[in-house]
């Protein structure tokens, strides 16, 4: 599972979700944990987790998710944390990785998945493209 927190409580987490769901199209679904995102159908298996903690709010994501819920996962967390001025903090298995926001990156799924192949070079990275691509909707699954 995909783990990024926003190190913040002070957050109105329900107001900032569902001003994002009228732009992106997904749905905002409370939870004894904290909230529910899910896409679209076609776009979604599980959706993103939000969760409150001690610390602040935890974003994550299923492996097997759609590359559409990756995208709007990386989305949501970059977005807000640069609207409120916060590190992420990704919870990774060798500790946390603290890292400025860069919502430019994932503005859109198109520079979404320049971002992801863009270490890659030639047919290797149009065939991860592709499969970005492909991986967007569960009808491949």
């Amino acid at each position: 599972m995909s783990n990024i927190i926003l190190p913040s409580k002070a957050l109105d987490m329900g107001a900032e979700l569902r001003e994002l769901a009228a732009e992106w199209n997904f749905t905002v679904t409370e939870t004894a944990e904290g909230y529910l995102l899910q896409p679209e159908y076609m776009l979604c298996l599980h959706g993103i987790y939000v969760d409150e903690e001690n610390q602040g709010w935890r974003f994550s994501r299923e492996m097997e998710a759609t590359t559409w819920e990756d995208f709007l996962l990386m989305h949501v967390t970059h977005r807000l944390a640069a609207k409120h001025a916060l590190l992420l903090e990704y919870d990774l298995p060798n500790g946390i990785r603290l890292t400025e926001p860069t919502p430019e990156h994932f503005e859109s799924f198109d520079s979404y998945a320049e971002q992801v192949v863009s270490k890659e070079e030639g047919w290797l990275k149009e065939m991860k493209k592709n499969w970005i691509y492909t991986h967007r909707t569960r009808n491949v699954r």
